[in-house]
C-alpha cells in the first residue's frame, strides 16, 4: 500500500483522492489541493481565499503517519531484497554441494585406481622375489680343521 493509497481511504476524513491529486481536508471544512496556486482556475496568481492551517498537533500526527507508512514500505522492500538474496544463496549452496559430491566421487575413483595399480606392482615384485629366492641355492658352511693352532 502506498502513501497515497493509505491517505485516500474513504474512512480517513482528512484526505480523499481527486483525479490523481491529493486533496487535504482542514479542520474548518475547507479543502486545499496539493498543487501550486491552490489548483483552482480562479486566476490572480493564487491570491484568492487563504486556506487555514492545520492544528500543529494534527500536522505532527499526519507527518508521523506518513513517516510510518514510508517506513513500512521501506521495510517491505528490504524483506523482498533479503528473500531474493537468501534464495540466491540457497541455489549457490545446492550447486556447491553437488560439485562437492562429484569431486568426492572422482577422488574415490582415483584412489581405487591407484590402489589397484599398487597392488599389481606389489604382486609383480613378490613374484620376482620368489623366483630369485627359488633359483638361489645356499651352500652350507662347514667347519674344517685345515689350520693348526
Amino acid at each position: 500500500m502506498t502513501l497515497e493509497d493509505f491517505l485516500a481511504r474513504e474512512d480517513d476524513p482528512r484526505a480523499t483522492a481527486v483525479e490523481g491529486n491529493m486533496v487535504v481536508g482542514f479542520p474548518n471544512g475547507t479543502e486545499g489541493v496539493g498543487t501550486a496556486g491552490g489548483g483552482r482556475g480562479g486566476g490572480g496568481g493564487g491570491r484568492g481565499r487563504k486556506r487555514t492551517l492545520m492544528d500543529p498537533a494534527d500536522r505532527a500526527a499526519m507527518q508521523r503517519q506518513k513517516r510510518m507508512i514510508k517506513n513500512r514500505e521501506s521495510a517491505a522492500r528490504s524483506r523482498e531484497r533479503k528473500q531474493a538474496y537468501i534464495a540466491e544463496l540457497e541455489a549457490q549452496v545446492a550447486e556447491l554441494e553437488e560439485e562437492h559430491a562429484q569431486l568426492l566421487r572422482e577422488q574415490e575413483e582415483k584412489n581405487q585406481k591407484r590402489l589397484k595399480e599398487k597392488w599389481h606392482v606389489f604382486m609383480q615384485i613378490k613374484e620376482q622375489a620368489v623366483a630369485v629366492v627359488i633359483r638361489k641355492k645356499t651352500q652350507d658352511l662347514r667347519r674344517t680343521n685345515s689350520m693348526e693352532w
